[in-house]
């Protein structure tokens, strides 16, 4: 029943609440946490409804009890118990005033007691991708069926936006296959820039294709967060850039030997666009091509390192060899003193230690002085 009441609740909750929550989340009002709080639990509670997770019945009616007892600007909340929530008094006295902030404090224990286990139940999904993701869906805007969340929509006219001018640059004269194969350095006048405007929005189109397609994975797993939102501008425009280098800058002849000799220009165009960071790589790997012919082959340089390594253990394996002979030695001379069950055992002792310990060459590992000179005695 008190889901069916909570369910009920959310689904004729006013909707201009969510246009205010990121006004009251700035710090400005003393209720911002506790807002927060609400909003973040209530969007996780629907959220498990509508997949069907197996969250605790208990746990939605005390949230909606919890909910109830919220005035929707300040936001205190009235708690008798654990479980159990009355309702606010319309006139209330300098009692209930008093015992407010104890109550208050029960209220926001209890959400920030909720909202950690709802967190744990819709992971991987985050509280604020899907608080976010809730609100955009009650707002109910007209270009809603672009995108859930404002960066899709952009990306999705901004990929539309290149296929149409992908499409317009096309219908050109100037555009063909012949002028668009002939590249910067042959053309000119209106000819080159049709043709660089053609391959630019190629680039434009592989690169939104694959900003979307990323941006659209966070969105369905419910991790998205919008302090990313920059870096999808970023990745737009290095696309749009590196598929023009990628056509133009770079020698023609540098694909003939790999299976991209048969692609054009505009594939190619796409092709950078779509994977900035491929450019990015190939660019590298030419820098360091060009770094060895300058600089020199370096493989000597390593090989001359690793035979140093080398010596340098098995001088190391020599020398530890030789304490632990010594060690040895001692303990076996160790045995003609009158004590020597107590020496023996000391001996074996600091010898057990330094080698659980890999320090062979610790002082307490190597043989006394004075067990030497006593046996020469």
């Amino acid at each position: 029943m008190d889901i069916y009441r909570f369910a009920k609740r959310l689904r004729f909750h006013d909707a201009s609440r969510a246009s205010q929550c990121h006004a009251s989340y700035d710090g400005a009002s003393p209720g911002a946490l506790l807002a927060q709080l609400r909003d973040e639990c209530e969007a996780m509670a629907r959220y498990a409804l509508h997949h069907g997770l197996p969250v605790a019945p208990e746990t939605i009616a005390l949230l909606s009890a919890l909910i109830d007892g919220m005035p929707s600007d300040t936001r205190p909340a009235v708690l008798s118990g654990a479980s159990s929530s009355t309702a606010p008094s319309t006139a209330p006295s300098n009692e209930t005033a008093n015992a407010t902030p104890r109550h208050s404090t029960s209220a926001q224990h209890a959400l920030a007691s909720i909202h950690r286990k709802l967190a744990a139940l819709i992971a991987p999904a985050t509280p604020q991708a899907v608080t976010l993701l809730d609100e955009q869906h009650r707002l109910a805007r007209p270009l809603a069926w672009l995108g859930p969340v404002p960066l899709i929509r952009l990306l999705t006219v901004a990929a539309i936006s290149f296929l149409i001018a992908v499409i317009a640059t096309g219908l050109s004269p100037e555009v063909s296959a012949d002028n668009v194969e002939r590249g910067f350095l042959d053309s000119h006048g209106t000819q080159l820039l049709w043709n660089a405007l053609f391959l630019l929005f190629c680039a434009g189109l592989g690169a939104s294709f694959a900003t979307l397609f990323q941006a659209h994975r966070y969105i369905a797993a419910s991790t998205y967060d919008p302090k990313y939102d920059a870096s999808y501008g970023a990745r737009l425009i290095l696309g749009v850039i590196a598929g023009l280098i990628l056509v133009e800058l770079l020698p023609p002849r540098l694909f003939d030997q790999g299976g991209m000799h048969s692609f054009g220009k505009p594939a190619l165009a796409m092709l950078g666009g779509f994977s900035a960071t491929a450019v990015h790589r190939l660019l590298q790997r030419l820098v360091d091509t060009l770094d060895t012919l300058v600089r020199g082959d370096r493989s000597a340089d390593v090989d001359a390192a690793l035979h140093t390594r080398r010596a340098q253990a098995a001088s190391e394996r020599t020398q530890w060899q030789s304490e632990l002979a010594a060690s040895l030695l001692d303990l076996q001379q160790s045995f003609d003193k009158p004590d020597s069950a107590d020496t023996a055992r000391r001996r074996l002792a600091e010898l057990t230690r330094a080698m659980l310990a890999g320090d062979p060459f610790s002082p307490s590992f190597r043989p006394s002085s004075t067990t030497f000179s006593n046996d020469t005695e």
